[in-house]
């Protein structure tokens, strides 16, 4: 008893003939956006690490419908003055809280802070939208 092994090779003309001009087009386009990939990952991360100003979101409480406290560190230079905005959302996202905070220098490069942002309704998180230094 033999048992027929199926060709790995469709039948001809089942798919057409392959073209050169398209298949070195979608080499090309590939190769594109592969080098396009990866400048902006050489550039997001060069943007980052001469960043002034880096912080980190350590957690947040909600202490009743009118505020919630957000715990964060802030790294930059001791002598320098930063300003962070922190923000409290509610369920949907939307921002129902503002505050800007100012770190003046400090004996350390990283300061850890908790701030209180008051809100016009209940929040479910809080967070530190963004820190600049004082220029």
């Amino acid at each position: 008893m033999t048992t027929a092994v199926p060709s790995r090779t469709p039948p001809p003309d089942r798919y057409g003939t392959p073209s050169q001009g398209r298949r070195r087009a979608v080499v090309a386009v590939s190769a594109l956006l592969a080098a396009a990939g990866l400048a902006w990952v050489v550039w997001a991360g060069l943007g980052q690490a001469d960043a002034d100003v880096r912080w980190t979101d350590l957690g947040f409480r909600i202490v009743d419908d009118s505020r919630v406290t957000v715990t964060y560190n802030v790294g930059k230079d001791p002598a320098a003055t930063a300003v962070c905005e922190l923000r409290a959302l509610d369920r949907t996202k939307s921002t129902v809280g503002i505050a800007r905070v100012t770190i003046g220098p400090a004996p350390e490069r990283v300061t850890r802070r908790t701030d209180e942002v008051r809100t016009s309704a209940l929040a479910v998180t809080g967070i530190v939208q963004d820190c600049a230094l004082r220029r």
